[in-house]
């Protein structure tokens, strides 16, 4: 399960009830490999999609293709600044990667 730090839930939570149309939940997309590194994008979805699973935490419901599951398996979503930068982060579990033979497992 995703862990998310109360200052990260509360201002999601906030921007939830600031949206003037229906919210099915935030969707979490990854991007790239675990050799290569992951990018993971937040976008508020006004519906679930086949093809997702979604997982409700603290009233706060978040959506994610199946696929995407094992890998957000013991992330961290905090709020806060980063190299200067204000925002959320998400940071992910590392896996077991062996990028010289390109073979890597969540």
């Amino acid at each position: 399960m995703i862990q998310i730090e109360a200052e990260a839930l509360q201002q999601l939570l906030l921007l939830r009830r600031q949206l003037a149309a229906p919210c099915a939940g935030l969707r979490l997309w990854l991007e790239g490999d675990a050799c290569q590194g992951w990018r993971v994008s937040l976008e508020w979805s006004a519906a679930q999609r086949e093809e997702e699973y979604r997982v409700e935490y603290q009233g706060l419901v978040l959506l994610a293709a199946v696929t995407h599951w094992p890998y957000l398996q013991g992330a961290t979503l905090a709020a806060g600044a980063r190299d200067g930068e204000p925002g959320l982060w998400i940071d992910l579990q590392a896996s077991a990667c062996q990028c010289d033979h390109q073979t890597c497992a969540s």
